[in-house]
């Protein structure tokens, strides 16, 4: 009687960077951290840490699927042999509960996975970069009573706003984020329609509650951060911080003062040497250039009664000066092309009246960002119609407009001895940094739009989406540091296998798009996984992230 033969199958499953993502977050102690959190668990083989996992894995395939769809995906790119879960598991039922869950304990979550990067990824902590930017929704965020849902404590409530995203008549929230290099180290979701003045004291100090920062640790900003009770804030805090000074009445007048000061030579411009990484293949004369000229500025204070020193830092920039020249010269032309377009009409179809006629030259010198280019004179009557229209170029405002031209104002309270003017200049251009963050949480992670219709589980799904943040940027942040360590160039991830001196998250986590496994099953009941060797560029970042080889 022949032997019985068993049955071996063989099925190779695209898994993509997935194990990458898993030692990042074994690393931060992602699962730990989630569970110990999270003390109702679900009476299945795996916990809540486990299955979270997904989540941040499908984020950063940069496929994101709605929650109906997760076990199907989790399937097809076997994540489920990666993660030790059933693709079943992960119902909608089950991950919404589970993203309540989370919502509920945020801060705690996220305070200790910061703690476990900024110790195990030694995270710089001295220089950070906060902004915001909005997040809006689809569908209806309504309840019976036509009120938007959510309000409370980190789970922001849904109302109109302006949308950075350009997408109107949607509901959304604010979001917040403070970075280091890139790494988010704090990050809150704020109601719709939020303004940012409260956000940078807020964040500064909910991260002080998370880490220990040290006592030159300098914030960077945007415009409002620097409104009064900010700065008074921080400079009674002793904390340093930098940003951009609106163009008040007081800082045009200044600045006015200032020129004149340029001019006869009591005051001079300080070149400053700063060059782009888009500008360092440029030959030197085609470069920008950047000067930079500083006063002293006395911040009043009440409380206690004394005056605080601010530095309001003037740099000029020859792109800059050139983009405003040509942005004026644009408005000129678009208001003479108005008032010309008004001449033509006057006396005809509803232009014969003088409230109308001025109406309608106001709207139109606006529309043209143009009106205090021109004065005009408008002669003649409704019973005559007899009208006549000149006009001549403002010639004081257009001299005084040139003055602003390439001009910008910085503002900090750092000593001079710790930051010279133009070291101002440049700390600031790192603010791009948390641009740069704020772009990838939007695209190619895509925390919006969100679908979600509660605001709990919109919440929980943000705090994942930003945790798939920082797993990436600690991605970027180690491998740009051991090449620093090193002097290793990371070779054939640019196109054409090409070095690459700073290599981007994104780029590194495509690198392992096509990456698979082989699952072998011998019969129904036993089954390996093989790990074929990695591809060179693979390897090379797997060894900057000093991680244990797979298993073979």
């Amino acid at each position: 009687m022949p032997a019985k033969t068993e049955v071996i199958e063989y099925e190779t499953v695209v898994v993509g960077a997935a194990y990458l993502v898993k030692n990042i977050l074994h690393k931060l102690g992602f699962v730990q951290i989630i569970d110990e959190v999270l003390t109702h668990q679900p009476e299945i083989g795996a916990t809540y840490g486990q299955l979270a996992q997904v989540i941040v894995a499908n984020r950063l395939a940069f496929q994101a699927v709605p929650l109906y769809g997760l076990a199907e995906w989790a399937a097809e790119q076997g994540l489920d042999q990666v993660f030790g879960v059933e693709a079943a598991w992960l119902d909608d039922d089950r991950v919404g509960a589970m993203l309540e869950a989370l919502a509920s304990h945020q801060v705690r979550i996220w305070s200790r996975l910061v703690q476990h990067a900024v110790e195990r990824f030694k995270v710089d902590l001295t220089q950070l970069h906060n902004d915001t930017t909005s997040v809006y929704f689809e569908g209806q965020y309504e309840n019976e009573q036509g009120q938007p849902l959510g309000g409370g404590e980190r789970v922001p409530l849904l109302v109109e706003g302006y949308n950075k995203d350009g997408q109107r008549h949607k509901v959304q929230f604010v979001l917040s984020v403070l970075v280091s290099q890139r790494v988010p180290l704090w990050y809150r979701p704020w109601d719709g329609n939020q303004t940012d003045e409260a956000v940078y004291v807020a964040d500064l100090t909910a991260l002080r509650q998370a880490v220990l920062l040290p006592q030159n640790s300098l914030l960077i900003g945007d415009r409002k951060l620097c409104t009064v009770e900010t700065m008074l804030t921080f400079c009674r805090q002793g904390q340093w911080f930098l940003a951009p000074h609106p163009w008040t009445e007081t800082a045009k007048s200044v600045w006015t003062q200032t020129w004149s000061d340029l001019q006869t030579g009591q005051l001079a411009w300080t070149p400053a040497d700063y060059v782009s990484r888009n500008n360092e293949r440029k030959p030197v004369a085609q470069r920008p250039q950047y000067r930079v000229c500083e006063v002293p500025y006395r911040l009043a204070d009440a409380q206690p009664s004394a005056d605080h020193a601010l530095r309001w830092v003037f740099v000029w920039s020859s792109d800059k000066a050139e983009a405003d020249a040509r942005q004026r010269e644009q408005a000129i032309q678009a208001g003479e092309t108005a008032l010309h377009r008004v001449r033509r009409l006057l006396g005809k179809y509803d232009y014969t009246d003088r409230a109308t006629i001025e109406t309608r030259l106001t709207k139109a010198l606006q529309q043209a960002k143009a009106a205090s280019y021109f004065t005009y004179t408008l002669t003649g009557t409704a019973a005559a119609q007899d009208w006549q229209l000149h006009w001549q170029r403002c010639s004081i405002v257009l001299t005084q407009a040139e003055r602003f031209d390439g001009i910008s104002l910085l503002c900090t309270n750092v000593p001079v001895e710790q930051l010279s003017a133009g070291e101002v200049m440049r700390k600031y251009k790192q603010q791009i940094q948390v641009e740069q963050t704020i772009d990838f949480i939007k695209s190619p992670v895509q925390i919006r739009p969100m679908w979600l219709h509660s605001p709990q589980r919109l919440a929980g799904l943000t705090l994942l989406v930003m945790i798939a943040v920082l797993v990436a940027a600690l991605l970027e942040y180690q491998v740009r540091r051991r090449m620093a360590q090193t002097g290793q160039l990371l070779r054939g991830l640019r196109p054409e296998g090409r070095d690459d001196l700073y290599p981007t998250a994104k780029a590194m986590l495509k690198a392992f798009q096509y990456y698979a496994v082989v699952i072998v099953r011998f019969g129904q009941h036993h089954q390996e996984i093989h790990h074929p060797k990695l591809r060179p560029v693979q390897q090379q970042i797997w060894d900057l992230m000093q991680f244990d080889p797979l298993p073979p």
